[in-house]
């Protein structure tokens, strides 16, 4: 099992620099400033989003890979505005101080009236405090109008899932000349449009670090490279649920062994009649016993 290792005298389930209070977009203006890195986690529910909110992470993300991690499909075009809104709603309960951005699903951005609805619907109805969309710079009127109706807007450029079919699968990005500029100037397009920040998914260290010197927002990364103010990895890669995982994530731990001990430890003890045991069960009340 590959590991992160941990300074010495440090706890790993403690973050030495967590912002106090709710993280905002500023926060993570003021981290980038200082050359502070941004931690950022996939999540997808109330329970996880408590345990990770304790952890120190800044930014969790809400996104489409739900439709592949959560419902078991094969791309993320078949999850819904309804879903995703539904457990970003969720995420915001677990984790009322963290920065919360959410993905908009397949098809949900064709025009600028379409997108300035469904993204508010995620900070209207979910508490987010940003949204993601998979982006180029035919997306620059639509970030223009969200960043005008109030709304924060992340643009994801590089590898783009909801596109793999166009792109002719999931292949690592701006690796040629031509495509590491095309993928930088849509970059600075869409950040002088009015996206506060930009995720970059699966392109060569180079292209990263001339984006994060060519615009003001923190820029994360997602297997783009050490040179990205922060970095974003798919929880359940990390956790040892994907048989394949990208190269980029380590597997820090190995949850579904876990859960599999303990469903059979059950399974055991019930079919050996060991449960329900005597201090599993309820009693018939009788004067004086109360609700025991």
């Amino acid at each position: 099992m590959n590991t992160i290792p941990t300074a010495p005298g440090t706890n790993p389930a403690i973050s030495p620099e967590v912002p106090a209070g709710h993280i905002s977009l500023a926060t993570l203006r003021e981290m980038k400033a200082r050359r502070q890195p941004i931690a950022m986690l996939t999540c997808y529910d109330f329970p996880t989003a408590k345990v990770l909110a304790r952890t120190g992470v800044h930014v969790l993300l809400v996104g489409d890979s739900a439709a592949t991690t959560i419902l078991g499909e094969s791309s993320t075009v078949r999850v819904t505005m309804d879903f995703l809104v539904t457990i970003t709603d969720a995420v915001r309960r677990g984790a009322p101080n963290v920065f919360l951005m959410a993905d908009l699903p397949f098809a949900s951005y064709p025009d600028v009236t379409t997108g300035v609805a469904n993204a508010a619907r995620f900070i209207r109805e979910a508490g987010a405090d940003c949204v993601k969309l998979e982006a180029d710079a035919r997306h620059r009127e639509v970030v223009e109008a969200m960043a005008a109706s109030g709304i924060a807007v992340c643009a994801h450029l590089g590898l783009l899932p909801q596109r793999a079919m166009q792109q002719g699968g999931y292949f690592a990005q701006g690796r040629t000349t031509t495509d590491a500029q095309r993928i930088i100037d849509d970059a600075v397009l869409l950040a002088k449009a009015g996206a506060g920040m930009l995720l970059l998914e699966a392109i060569p260290d180079e292209v990263t670090a001339e984006i994060v010197k060519s615009v003001a927002c923190p820029v994360v990364g997602c297997g783009a490279g050490p040179s990205a103010d922060g970095h974003v990895v798919v929880l359940h890669d990390m956790l040892g649920f994907s048989a394949r995982p990208p190269r980029f994530v380590d597997k820090l731990a190995d949850v579904p062994e876990v859960i599999a001990d303990a469903a059979n430890r059950y399974v055991q003890a019930v079919t050996r009649r060991e449960y329900p045991a005597a201090r599993h069960q309820y009693r018939m009340k009788v004067s004086g016993d109360g609700n025991k």
